[in-house]
């Protein structure tokens, strides 16, 4: 497992030991300390065991869990590189030891061999990295971003192959510079693809030496054999300088584990440009200038002229292609617009912003359909203006932490004042988006229903009222029974000779003596009195503890009830038997139990009397 990384990557002892190991190796060689045999010998020492830490480092990437098998490829490759430098060193310090005549540096045959053979390897198991399936524009964006990179990478190894000494180095030396161009450009390739595919074996701070090592290795390539650096010690830290800086690639990464495999993190994304072809037509030109400046023109000037010359026109084409990808964005924005407008305008509810101060900065034209205001007339206006005073009231507080709290939301139903007066329910849904730019403010929700409203009013009503009279019917009644706190007074009322009425004189008569009947207990109750039909000729009346007052309420509804009622030319008389009870209202049917024992007492008492 890989130790978790506090504090950095740099306080690592492993790098740490590897960055003072190279301080010190490097410094001596810098320094000229020992004569120029010693120096080699103490170089090709050095070398493998660079070579062999290189392979166990790279074996540790290998075995971190979860590495997709495209890095564990890689890595494997470059275990397997490390292995094949390790021999070519090897031969080469053996060639060196086994001859005391050899006092100035050479390439021994296998050592070259096994070096390109090492680099070809990892270059393989860098290129088979999993494929990103992407559209046509980007891979062509993909070709041409590589193909400036690689038309300047390729300028500056011309002009450094074309230096002079070169030609004398020998066939195969100007073959093995040759060959350590080919893998610089075959790396920065690569690094380029890894960065614009989105899909890389390494992270971005392991691939950061993994890359500027073969660039080193290839200046010391072309910079060795041509004689340019006579002194032994700085050649062999030419030579030491890129093994050293190799070793930091997989110790990051193993430091960083399955973290950074995204090749995009490698540029900076968050840019709306490329800086990539203004880069590399800049060294492209830098370079001509310096071969004119230093050489004349020669042979180094006109490959310098003709890859700058490639190289502009590749960024031509590739700004070309950016601006029909800027078009065509223009038209799909556009496009996106028109959509945007059209759901707006025929949607059915109505999609406002309201800023910090309620104030209204936006409005879908559906706010002049529900509400009668033109999206014009609206803005600026304070949301909760025409919002229903005792909305207001009610919601107050939690509108009030919707406005202060970025992210929070809201559901409601309020009723909001219409263009001509009236008053229409919305059901808003609030969200306060004032950190999100474009927005800064409360995006509202509003869909109407009124409609909805008034049948659920409608509904409950019917539930709890009786369809005849429109008193409260039974359920209503126990209702209101038992959320009466405190004691309370129950009246039950019976009807005599409503029987006789309904049957001498038909439905139609009798219904109309209870709808009069009902009218009489309206009038004779108070604000506070829950008046009821419980069924048939039966009524009720709730009222407060005062049983003086509810007696008093008892006299004033015999004599109403006992006044003749015309009905169909008709004048109808009907009596009352009234049951009377007071007590703690919240226990059930106790009360109206207790009221209609007396109600038929009463009831009783007036048919003794009658007959």
């Amino acid at each position: 497992m890989p130790p978790a990384v506090r504090g950095g990557s740099w306080r690592d002892p492993v790098l740490i030991t590897v960055a003072v190991t190279a301080v010190l190796v490097v410094g001596a060689f810098l320094s000229d300390v020992g004569s120029p045999r010693a120096q080699m010998i103490a170089c090709w020492i050095a070398c493998p065991i660079l070579d062999l830490a290189l392979f166990h480092l790279s074996r540790q990437v290998c075995r971190v869990p979860d590495l997709p098998s495209h890095a564990r490829r890689f890595w494997t490759s470059v275990a397997v590189g490390g292995l094949l430098f390790m021999i070519g060193d090897l031969v080469e310090l053996y060639t060196l030891v086994a001859d005391p005549g050899i006092q100035r540096i050479t390439f021994h045959p296998v050592q070259s061999a096994t070096m390109m053979l090492g680099v070809v390897v990892m270059m393989i198991g860098l290129l088979s990295t999993q494929r990103v399936t992407r559209s046509r524009r980007e891979r062509i964006r993909l070709v041409l971003d590589t193909t400036i990179l690689m038309s300047a990478s390729a300028v500056v190894a011309w002009c450094l192959m074309t230096r002079p000494g070169m030609a004398a180095a020998g066939p195969e030396n100007f073959f093995l510079a040759l060959f350590g161009c080919g893998v610089v450009l075959c790396a920065i390739f690569v690094a380029v693809r890894s960065g614009l595919t989105g899909m890389s074996p390494m992270s971005r701070v392991a691939a950061v030496p993994m890359v500027i090592a073969p660039i080193g290795l290839a200046v010391s390539s072309v910079l060795l054999p041509s004689g340019s650096v006579p002194n032994t010690g700085v050649q062999m830290a030419a030579i030491l300088v890129p093994c050293f800086l190799v070793l930091a690639g997989p110790r990051l990464q193993f430091l960083h584990g399955v973290r950074g495999l995204d090749g995009r993190e490698w540029f900076n994304r968050r840019r709306r440009y490329s800086v990539l072809p203004y880069t590399g037509t800049l060294v492209c030109a830098v370079a001509l200038v310096f071969v004119l400046a230093s050489r004349g023109l020669g042979v180094s000037a006109w490959g310098a002229l003709a890859g700058l010359l490639v190289n502009v026109g590749v960024v031509i084409a590739r700004q070309v292609l950016a601006l029909a990808d800027n078009d065509s964005l223009v038209g799909e924005i556009c496009h996106r617009e028109q959509r945007l407008t059209g759901l707006l305008e025929h949607s059915s509810e109505i999609i406002s912003i309201a800023g910090p101060d309620g104030g209204f900065t936006y409005a879908s034209p559906a706010v002049e359909r529900i509400l009668g205001f033109t999206p014009a007339e609206v803005l600026g206006r304070c949301s909760l203006e025409i919002l229903h005073r005792d909305d207001r009231a009610r919601l107050g507080a939690e509108l009030d932490e919707v406005y202060a709290t970025p992210g929070a939301e809201m559901t409601f139903q309020g009723r909001y004042r219409h263009a001509d007066g009236s008053w229409r329910w919305l059901e808003v849904v609030a969200v306060n988006l004032m950190e999100e730019p474009g927005i800064g403010g409360v995006v509202c929700n509003s869909r109407d229903v009124t409609e909805s409203r008034e049948l659920h009013e409608r509904l409950r009503y019917q539930a709890g009222h009786d369809d005849l009279t429109g008193l409260a019917n039974r359920r209503e009644f126990t209702a209101a029974m038992d959320g009466c706190p405190g004691d309370a007074t129950v009246l039950l009322i019976d009807l005599n000779g409503f029987k006789h009425i309904n049957d001498t004189y038909g439905h139609a008569a009798g219904d109309a003596v209870l709808r009069h009947v009902a009218d009489l207990l309206r009038a004779c109750t108070g604000p506070g009195d829950v008046p009821a039909r419980l069924g048939g000729d039966e009524f009720a009346v709730l009222t407060g503890g005062d049983r003086p007052a509810a007696e008093r309420m008892v006299e004033r509804l015999r004599a109403a009830i006992a006044e003749p009622v015309r009905i169909d030319g008709r004048d109808l008389r009907v009596g009352a038997s009234i049951g009377l009870a007071t007590g703690p209202a919240g226990v059930g049917d106790h009360l109206l139990n207790a009221a209609d024992l007396l109600m038929y007492e009463e009831k009783q008492r007036s048919r003794t009397l009658t007959s």
